[in-house]
């Protein structure tokens, strides 16, 4: 049972130290930003961008599986609002990385969402919270997957 414990630890603490040693976080990697664009009395649409560090890049909502971790846009449980339609894919990079032995599918730089939203009726919010799960790497490294809370403000709903 020690065997297994250790075997399993062993990842993580290896990941820890490379975080550590590059003094990186995911949230000094990638800079999120959600922006109300319109809201009319049940539905709103949110702009979100990312800007991702030179060096790095960020898997696609389209990466495919089997390889580093996908972006998930999502609303979190239990808010007022739900996605009115599938989240489009922003301009991707596509690449056969060797770490992985795979067609890759990223992000570079800085991308936007246009996310459409329906609220609940008679709900009446005053901002739309969304979550963003992602994983950030470069050349020598990926960090593990991050979930951004983010929130939309609605102004003048």
């Amino acid at each position: 049972m020690n065997k297994v414990k250790t075997l399993i630890q062993w990842p993580i603490l290896l990941v820890s130290l490379c975080i550590a040693a590059h003094g990186q976080r995911p949230t000094e990697i990638v800079k999120w930003t959600a922006t109300t664009t319109k809201a009319a009395s049940n539905s709103a649409s949110v702009t979100l961008s990312a800007a991702i560090e030179d060096g790095w890049h960020v898997y696609a909502l389209t990466q495919p599986p089997g390889g580093p971790i996908p972006m998930k846009i999502s609303v979190p449980t239990g808010s007022p609002f739900v996605l009115k339609t599938p989240v489009p894919e922003g301009k991707v990079t596509r690449h056969l990385d060797p770490n992985f032995n795979m067609d890759t599918v990223y992000y570079l730089k800085n991308v936007s969402f246009s996310i459409a939203l329906q609220e609940d009726t008679n709900a009446h919010a005053e901002a739309i919270p969304l979550d963003v799960r992602f994983q950030a790497c470069n050349d020598r490294l990926c960090l593990p997957p991050y979930t951004a809370h983010l929130t939309a403000e609605l102004k003048g709903k």
